[in-house]
């Protein structure tokens, strides 16, 4: 069995995860899980007890960052028994063990966890209110990693962006631009688009700063700005500069397999995290901008 690595990264194979582990290869620090054992990474259930105290057997690790998650919103509608699973049960056995070992833990969460009546930005203290199973599981994973005895972090984004993933809204629409004649995009929730180089980035600030200092608390993480779905696909037909497409706005009654109600303004207030790290993540537009071209070229 190999040597355990000092940080423990869940998720590893998907889009964030991956991301994350690439800021920590060439010390190679880190060890990332997954339920698939995809990409390089350990095959684990964390919703076994079992399977996660065995990640813990040599009682090398310092910290704990859990990404993983059932994060398919209306998946989680159709089976809530396994959003369930995924994104409470799965925190609560690793905030278990983070908690008896010391071992702090920073668990990824989602804007969702709000209703979206807000107009301006939430704010960390916020009255949270999930309108969706997602963003019920996901809160009370919050509960448990925040009941850790362990010092634990919580940190909550939005609508993620980036390369490993070619089902994720940005590479489908980037698809359908080059294809299609017409491009219909919803219109109906505001957020803050987040780049998932620029969240790892972020996490890997708020995980030295555990690794040096006990820290606990909530910190909202994600690109300034906010937009819609709408917005976003006609930034990025103006940036690919090419293709026939025209890009309209489709009617959310007509979207196909929509079980979930979503948030209509779930804009995350990273002022918290800017003060307590001294980081600011730039405009969301700077961000995609620089992701589309890279796939242009």
């Amino acid at each position: 069995m190999p040597p355990e690595s000092e940080i423990l990264v869940t998720g590893a194979s998907g889009m964030f995860g991956r991301a994350l582990l690439k800021r920590w290869a060439s010390a190679k620090k880190a060890e990332g899980v997954s339920l698939s054992g995809r990409h390089d990474t350990r095959a684990c259930d964390l919703t076994s007890r079992a399977a996660v105290a065995d990640l813990f057997k040599k009682n090398s690790r310092k910290l704990v960052i859990h990404a993983a998650a059932y994060s398919d919103v209306d998946g989680c509608e159709r089976d809530p028994a396994r959003a369930h699973a995924a994104n409470a049960l799965a925190t609560q056995n690793l905030a278990q063990v983070c908690g008896s070992k010391n071992i702090p833990l920073v668990f990824i969460s989602t804007d969702y966890v709000f209703d979206g009546r807000k107009s301006s930005a939430y704010a960390e203290a916020d009255r949270t209110f999930p309108i969706n199973i997602y963003g019920m599981t996901k809160l009370e994973g919050e509960v448990h990693a925040l009941r850790c005895a362990a010092p634990s972090v919580v940190v909550r984004t939005s609508w993620l962006f980036g390369a490993e993933n070619p089902n994720n809204f940005v590479n489908a629409i980037l698809a359908r631009l080059r294809r299609e004649a017409v491009v219909a995009v919803l219109d109906d929730q505001e957020d803050a688009p987040t780049f998932v180089e620029d969240l790892a980035a972020a996490v890997e600030v708020i995980a030295d700063s555990l690794l040096k200092k006990p820290l606990r608390g909530i910190f909202h993480v994600c690109n300034s700005g906010s937009a819609t779905r709408h917005g976003m696909a006609l930034k990025m037909k103006e940036w690919i500069g090419r293709g026939p497409a025209r890009v309209e706005k489709a009617d959310p009654g007509q979207v196909k397999g929509r079980l979930a109600v979503r948030p209509g303004h779930s804009v995350l207030s990273t002022k918290h995290f800017e003060s307590s790290f001294g980081m600011k993540l730039r405009p969301w537009e700077e961000a995609l901008e620089e992701y589309v071209r890279s796939c242009a070229s």
